[in-house]
């Protein structure tokens, strides 16, 4: 018989929140009192006060509102929810002074930045026009 979850009130927005595991974060998100969406949040603002670049290469993108992750070819593909496709995708870092265009063609669009967070996950690049 499956344990019974435990809901409650997330501290970061008006949704309930459960202990109840998803994606492997039930024990996380019960432990800190948020909802999955916001715990999603969370890690991607995790990814902002990190550098915005794990050690294996994929690097979070912020253009437009909108979290983006890149994945290096040795990583393979995103998640299939949200993968944007393997067409290039060009970007330059908006704290790049030489403006160096880099190249993805791995991109796993993550979702539209809540408002809330925005003045802590500033936009950090742009998209660079085709070649």
């Amino acid at each position: 018989m499956p344990a019974q979850s435990t809901a409650f009130q997330c501290k970061l927005c008006p949704t309930k929140g459960t202990d109840q595991e998803i994606r492997g974060v039930g024990t996380r998100m019960a432990a800190y009192r948020v909802c999955s969406s916001c715990d999603f949040w969370l890690t991607c603002l995790g990814y902002a006060m990190l550098g915005d670049q794990d050690p294996d290469g994929r690097r979070a993108l912020r253009i437009d509102g909108v979290h983006y992750l890149s994945w290096t070819e040795e990583q393979g593909f995103p998640p299939e929810i949200g993968y944007v496709g393997n067409t290039e995708h060009r970007y330059i870092l908006l704290t790049d002074p030489a403006g160096t265009v880099h190249v993805t063609h791995r991109l796993w669009l993550m979702g539209t930045i809540p408002e809330k967070l925005r003045t802590r996950m500033p936009d950090n690049a742009v998209f660079a026009p085709p070649a």
